[in-house]
């Protein structure tokens, strides 16, 4: 019999193409290696921008601590003839005057410092100065102007030979005057005789008024133990401010000039100078860390000036910056 074309046509099929189940199976063995690959990849290169992010926020840390302390640290004892009178117990227990720096220093935490000099301040606010002779006691100061000047501010007044502190207490705009009654501060730098010990007579007409730089710097590692953080407290009424996070040591060590006469030139370097006068030069050290510690580093807190390394290595990145600057007002 013939074949119908219908019969034919099944008898003249090919096989259908396709993927055997061995091809299947190695196709996604390649591809789970291909995609094990570019996840491996991308977790290293994220981990490198992370470390990389950190690094920087470090570095950003230390390069603005370091620029915020070298002005001030250069500055000290700027416009200041004498030693001026500060309260006992502001700095230390038996201090009672500073001209310029005063040092404490630290073997098992990190140091601080104490700065003082006279701010002149810019065209927003100029120094001002007395119209009339000051009375003794005086409780307020008649002034040109009180441009710049507000109420908590650190003033020293000085008429090129002597040199004063205090602290404003209200300013009178319309009368030209600044106050400076005692009481009512922890930190109370008006005397409670309302200044009797200013220079016999007080302050002439032309006396220079300016506001004070009297700052402490040093690192808060109470508030938030994770993250030490460089403060700086001006001294006043107004509260200590963060500068720099992740500050974890700072150390101060001190050039002096010990020859007499004294010639400019460094003899010695200390960490707890008994002579501001001496401080020629001033080594600033700093380790920051990163804000947070990464999963398999281990490293320890190294040694810094006088105080010794860590012992317990933790999963912190740190960089250390080393500076000496030039103290060109300490000396007397």
């Amino acid at each position: 019999m013939t074949p119908t074309r219908r019969e034919g046509s099944r008898a003249h099929r090919h096989p259908e193409a396709g993927f055997s189940l061995i091809e299947v199976m190695s196709a996604l063995v390649i591809l789970a290696i291909a995609l094990t690959a570019v996840f491996a990849t991308f977790i290293s290169q994220q981990k490198s921008f992370t470390v990389q992010n950190r690094v920087a926020g470090m570095q950003q840390n230390l390069r603005q601590a370091v620029e915020y302390m070298s002005r001030d640290i250069r500055l000290a004892g700027y416009g200041i003839p004498d030693n001026i009178t500060v309260p006992d117990n502001v700095i230390a227990a038996g201090v009672t005057s500073l001209r310029s720096l005063y040092a404490k220093d630290n073997t098992t935490g990190p140091d601080e410092i104490y700065i003082l000099y006279l701010f002149d301040m810019d065209a927003n606010q100029p120094p001002t100065t007395i119209t009339a002779a000051m009375p003794t006691p005086s409780a307020e100061l008649n002034v040109v102007s009180t441009t710049g000047f507000i109420d908590g501010d650190l003033v020293i007044i000085s008429n090129g030979t002597s040199a004063d502190l205090f602290e404003v207490t209200q300013v009178q705009t319309a009368a030209l005057k600044l106050q400076h009654n005692p009481g009512g501060s922890a930190r109370d730098y008006n005397d409670a005789g309302g200044h009797s010990a200013w220079p016999a007579g007080g302050y002439g007409a032309g006396a220079t008024l300016a506001k004070a730089r009297f700052l402490r710097y040093y690192v808060d590692s109470t508030t938030d133990a994770a993250h030490p953080t460089l403060m700086v407290d001006r001294m006043g009424s107004f509260p200590a401010q963060p500068l720099a996070d992740d500050i974890e040591d700072m150390q101060l060590t001190y050039g002096l000039d010990t020859s007499t006469p004294a010639d400019g030139v460094v003899d010695t370097w200390v960490s707890n100078p008994a002579t501001p006068s001496q401080i020629r030069q001033v080594r600033l050290q700093f380790i920051a860390r990163t804000r947070l510690p990464e999963a398999g580093w281990s490293e320890t807190r190294p040694a810094l000036g006088n105080r010794p390394a860590g012992t317990t290595p933790d999963g912190y990145r740190r960089r250390t910056y080393d500076i000496v600057i030039d103290v060109r007002n300490s000396g007397v």
